[in-house]
């Protein structure tokens, strides 16, 4: 961790297992961290020591991938190479849910054998939803209070990345067929779709107005793309 602007670093050592992935909460005093071999770590950012330890038959079975919290940082939502997502609450460090969808095959990727693992979740910011993104091309959307599945996105490829908008019901994805796509979360229903790069798309951020994407692909380039939606 590095302090900014003095450029003071922490390192936060657990094992000789390789952090995959992370993220500050809101407080600004813990984060938490997901592991290679399927721990999920809360740190007290001060202190330097794991809050909690979620592992064994709490922790997943497969490399964390991705993670992301609510807004007020009392959940985390973890993803895993596993076909798995759990949900746990910072402050026990308890396990209180799991989602998962039937395993499939992953749709794009150059290993035909690779596992069904979540490559991307997120929490709805006015809604009690969640979303996850899934390598064989499913977009999962759950009701977070029964969590209880609402509605499964299809695409035609795999999926790389997914973003809620900041303050709607609607969640984009990109996906290794190139494409940009907005679903509205309410109905499952595809809103818009946007297209321009001839390889499949590795990342992609919207701003908080959701009036602008920008995309960056395997094709070399970035491009920005106006979201002009039907419902504005």
């Amino acid at each position: 961790m590095w302090k900014i602007p003095s450029g003071d670093c922490k390192t936060f050592q657990s094992s000789a297992c390789q952090a995959t992935s992370g993220k500050v909460l809101p407080d600004g005093k813990r984060a938490v961290v997901g592991y290679e071999d399927g721990t999920v770590r809360v740190w007290d950012l001060k202190q330097g020591n794991a809050i909690h330890v979620i592992k064994g038959q709490d922790g997943h079975k497969g490399a964390l991938t991705c993670l992301a919290c609510n807004k007020d940082g009392s959940l985390v939502l973890t993803g895993s190479v596993d076909g798995c997502a759990k949900l746990i609450n910072t402050a026990t460090g308890k396990v209180v849910g799991v989602f998962s969808v039937e395993d499939g095959k992953a749709k794009g990727s150059p290993d035909k054998e690779e596992s069904n693992s979540v490559e991307s979740v997120g929490f709805c910011n006015i809604l009690p939803l969640v979303a996850l993104a899934y390598l064989d091309g499913t977009l999962a959307v759950y009701d977070l209070s029964t969590q209880v599945l609402r509605h499964r996105c299809q695409h035609e490829a795999g999926l790389v990345h997914l973003q809620w908008e900041e303050s709607s019901s609607v969640v984009s994805t990109c996906c290794l067929d190139g494409a940009l796509r907005l679903w509205d979360a309410r109905s499952g229903g595809l809103v818009c779709e946007y297209r321009g790069h001839t390889a499949e798309i590795l990342n992609f951020t919207i701003n908080r107005e959701a009036s602008l994407a920008v995309t960056a692909s395997g094709d070399n380039q970035a491009k920005v793309f106006c979201l002009q939606r039907p419902d504005r």
